[in-house]
């Protein structure tokens, strides 16, 4: 079996490290806006890191960088390891939606299968 496999990811994250707000939309979302930063992203994810707040696999968030804002859905939360801290894995749910401020070369993607 090859270890990696071509598939969920449209095009190939870049990494960067950027400073977010967090915020949760919705009935749950009674906390203010925590804050993390982006480990890696493309034009329709990301992976945060240095998330404190409680969140599930679902929930919608809403990310802030700089002065712009877009909806995100969780798609996994993994906890670290003697930490407090988090990374999440989110997509974005607004259509064409870039809050980066650059733009991502459009390359597929091939990522390691856990085991």
């Amino acid at each position: 079996m090859s270890r990696f496999r071509v598939g969920k990811r449209k095009s190939r994250r870049t990494k960067m490290v950027a400073p977010v707000r967090v915020r949760l939309v919705g009935a749950k979302s009674a906390e203010g806006a925590q804050i993390a930063h982006t480990l890696d992203a493309n034009e329709s994810g990301v992976r945060l890191g240095g998330f404190r707040g409680e969140l599930d696999s679902g929930d919608i968030i809403e990310i802030q960088h700089r002065h712009e804002r877009a909806t995100f859905r969780v798609v996994w939360v993994r906890a670290m390891e003697n930490s407090s801290e988090k990374q999440i894995g989110a997509e974005c749910v607004e259509a064409d939606k870039n809050i980066w401020g650059q733009e991502f070369q459009h390359q597929e993607d091939e990522y390691e299968e856990k085991e």
